[in-house]
């Protein structure tokens, strides 16, 4: 589903985000990407929804592979890397709600833009959303009068409105105490248990210690093992 072919990136100040890295993950995989800040996690998955792409002299290429439709970082335009990001959840450490908008809104924004649903279509397919993470009961409330584990629920649920592919979670829990960091990891593995591939980034060794995912980790920019 997603490859990495000798992918490199400098950015002009010279710092080396990622250095030659190889990988390959599989359609309906969870695997955990570790490695200390500045390591080059948030870059890589820049990579994946093209948001960053490989150095343009090097030989370095991104492929994903979403069933029918194909994307490739050397070919890719813009109205492809809007079709890429349509078919991928991405959520966020600080979760990048809109404070004027109900957690209703928040979620529903998406399917209102692309005007595919009508207004029924879009009230169940919301609700059912909010119902798998747990928050169907907050729905009108704004952002800030959620609690922070509430607020990464409603984001969790924003990014699967549209039943993505692909789930990337850049340190989804860095702001959450232990309890509510450990049921948003809870929802993350129902939603991989459903077909969703996830790739998450985390600091916290309680999520993939002792368990059967994947885990790789990263030291200044190499793609340095993978645990097994």
């Amino acid at each position: 589903m997603i490859s990495f072919l000798h992918v490199s990136k400098t950015y002009a100040c010279g710092n080396i985000a990622l250095s030659n890295v190889n990988l390959k993950i599989s359609k309906g995989e969870f695997v955990f990407l570790t490695g200390a800040s500045g390591a080059g996690k948030t870059t890589l998955l820049k990579m994946i929804y093209m948001d960053e792409f490989p150095d343009k002299k090097s030989s370095g290429q991104v492929l994903i592979d979403f069933g029918n439709e194909h994307f490739d970082s050397k070919k890719i335009s813009m109205q492809g890397i809007q079709a890429l990001r349509r078919k991928i959840g991405i959520v966020f450490q600080d979760f990048k709600l809109l404070s004027d908008k109900t957690v209703f809104e928040n979620v529903a924004l998406s399917l209102l833009v692309c005007s595919d649903y009508s207004q029924t279509e879009i009230k169940k397919k919301v609700l059912e959303t909010l119902g798998t993470v747990g928050i169907s009961q907050r729905k009108n409330a704004l952002p800030a009068e959620l609690s922070g584990g509430e607020q990464q629920r409603a984001a969790i649920a924003r990014a699967m409105i549209h039943n993505p592919y692909l789930l990337i979670a850049d340190e989804p829990t860095g702001n959450l105490d232990p309890e509510n960091a450990n049921e948003v990891f809870k929802i993350f593995q129902k939603i991989n248990a459903r077909g969703t591939a996830v790739i998450m980034a985390t600091h916290n060794p309680t999520f993939y210690q002792n368990t059967p995912h994947r885990h790789l980790t990263m030291k200044q920019g190499i793609l340095q093992r993978e645990i097994l």
